[in-house]
This record gives C-alpha cells, sequence and structure tokens, in this order.
C-alpha cells in the first residue's frame, strides 16, 4: 500500500470521528425561566402593530431588523 490511500484513509477516519463527537455533542437548552416573558410579549406586539406593509429601509420604530440585513441602497 502507498503513502497515499493510506493518508486519505487516514483522514476519512479522522473526519468520521469529528462528525460523530460534533452529533453526539449535548446541546444546551434554554431553561423556561431564563425567558422574560413580560420583554417577549412586548417585543410581540410591537411587530403586530407595524403590520404586514412595513419594509426594512422604511423609516418606523422598530426598523432595527438585526444582523444579517443589507444595507440599504444609497440614494445619490
Amino acid at each position: 500500500m502507498t503513502v497515499g490511500p493510506l493518508l486519505g484513509l487516514l483522514a476519512a477516519v479522522a473526519l468520521l470521528v469529528w462528525i460523530g463527537r460534533v452529533l453526539t455533542r449535548p446541546r444546551p437548552r434554554i431553561a423556561p425561566e431564563d425567558v422574560d416573558r413580560e420583554e417577549l410579549e412586548a417585543a410581540e406586539r410591537e411587530v403586530r402593530d407595524l403590520g404586514t406593509t412595513v419594509r426594512p429601509d422604511d423609516e418606523v420604530p422598530g426598523s432595527d431588523w438585526g444582523p444579517g440585513t443589507p444595507r440599504p441602497p444609497t440614494r445619490l
């Protein structure tokens, strides 16, 4: 057996072991007492009051739509 296939087999085994460890790792759970119900309900009311026609680039209260939202196009 040459070195190339042996290294490939070793890499495949290492990858399978790593994937197995990642999949069997326990996931953190959010305890119900960690949720601030009043703040959650206030946020839901705010979103519900905005309506369905609101767009992220509208200048309205709550226009911060979070990370990952593209910037609105700049007007020249």
